[in-house]
């Protein structure tokens, strides 16, 4: 199974992103467990709940991996609960780091904060400054575990042509 992972600072493009590619290729799309848990929480959410969230993300994975699709897009990893807590809290709780080591993605699709902010009552950092180290970060990361990525950048259909000739520079995948 090729499991495709969008990752990137808040308002990157990456849900738009994800259900583009995985129509293209009609592959299924796994949704960012984030929303639904921070949804339901009564209270603002706390360190802890970084674990949480990522034992809920790798749930679903699993859930969707178990009907063993070839292709997978995921609009989230466990990436973003790691890099949350470095940049919110400085630091990132072990149990998501164990977690994100067994994850195997086959390809990080980093998308670069370079589309105008869209406010959503979850996202927290607006500015460009924080867009940018959050950027930052995230390609630290993806390095450091020595993930397979490819930055994505600019915007509307030609975003969408770079993912694609990322992924079909790697597999020989046909479009539905």
């Amino acid at each position: 199974m090729i499991k495709i992972i969008l990752t990137g600072p808040e308002s990157s493009g990456k849900s738009t992103l994800a259900q583009q590619l995985a129509t293209h290729y009609g592959a299924p799309c796994l949704s960012e467990y984030s929303r639904h848990f921070l949804a339901q929480l009564e209270r603002p959410y706390v360190e802890e709940d970084l674990v949480e969230i990522a034992r809920g993300q790798l749930a679903q994975e699993k859930a969707m991996m178990a009907k063993k699709p070839s292709l997978l897009f995921c609009d989230t990893s466990l990436l973003v609960m790691r890099v949350w807590g470095l940049y919110k809290y400085g630091r990132s709780d072990d149990k998501i780091r164990a977690m994100l080591e067994q994850s195997q993605p086959s390809l990080f699709l980093l998308c670069r904060p370079d589309l105008p902010w869209e406010p959503d009552p979850l996202r927290e950092h607006a500015s460009l400054e924080d867009r940018a180290a959050l950027f930052q970060l995230y390609h630290q990361e993806v390095q450091a575990f020595q993930f397979p990525y490819v930055i994505i950048s600019g915007e509307g259909e030609g975003r969408l042509e770079m993912a694609i000739r990322a992924i079909e520079s790697k597999w020989e995948l046909k479009s539905k």
